[in-house]
């Protein structure tokens, strides 16, 4: 991560909560993760260097950063995923009113 980056999460961390995460499975092929995101909650700025597929299982809204400068919003669907090339570099906040849940599959091979 660069200096820059890593100095704006330490003011982010600050001023947002970590959203609650944990590892379910991790084999040789893939760590999947379980996400909850309560309103105002954030990834932190993180990198995957690996391809990974978030699954939405809730409904509710992120507003993703990325590293190039470039912002957008995410409306969740519950069942809905999207395959993500790596290396990606982003941090995501629930921007909405309600918890925001999600399953991330990362791609060891």
């Amino acid at each position: 991560m660069s200096t820059k980056l890593m100095e704006k999460t330490q003011v982010q961390v600050a001023e947002r909560r970590i959203a609650t995460h944990r590892v379910l499975l991790e084999d040789e092929r893939m760590v999947v993760t379980h996400w909850l995101f309560k309103p105002g909650d954030q990834t932190g700025w993180h990198l995957h260097d690996r391809d990974y597929m978030p699954v939405h299982m809730s409904t509710g809204r992120i507003f993703f950063e990325m590293a190039d400068g470039s912002t957008g919003e995410i409306d969740y669907v519950p069942g809905s995923s999207s395959y993500i090339r790596g290396p990606v570099e982003h941090n995501a906040i629930n921007i909405g009113d309600v918890d925001v849940v999600a399953l991330e599959i990362e791609f060891k091979k």
